[in-house]
């Protein structure tokens, strides 16, 4: 996902496959910033996970992790309906199947699975 919005960043004619589906092409100037800033969220989201499996430090105590597990879970059941009720069919087509992999994914960490 990160690498999408980098693509997006750098003016790939991918507009139809995000925010929406509004913008033909290339994203004007606002939604390309938009795509830098989910690139340093969805950096921040890999490295919470990496602190799961051991690869980084826990940054959170337990309480709080256990937290952050649930809210990402919430994160992505929101992208899921969003994309889900997107007016773009390829949007649709492109993140619904990789929103519902990620909450599911999300959801057996969050359950300690």
């Amino acid at each position: 996902m990160a690498l999408f919005q980098v693509a997006l960043v750098f003016g790939a004619p991918m507009g139809e496959y995000a925010f929406g589906g509004q913008h033909k092409g290339k994203l004007p100037a606002r939604f390309r910033f938009a795509s830098a800033v989910a690139i340093l969220i969805y950096a921040a989201i890999a490295g919470h996970y990496l602190a799961q499996i051991g690869v980084l430090p826990k940054l959170l105590p337990a309480e709080l992790n256990d937290i952050g597990n649930w809210a990402l879970v919430g994160f992505n059941v929101v992208g899921l309906i969003m994309n889900s009720i997107s007016r773009s069919k390829l949007e649709r087509q492109l993140w619904v199947p990789v929103l519902l992999l990620l909450t599911i994914c999300s959801a057996l960490v969050a359950l300690h699975i």
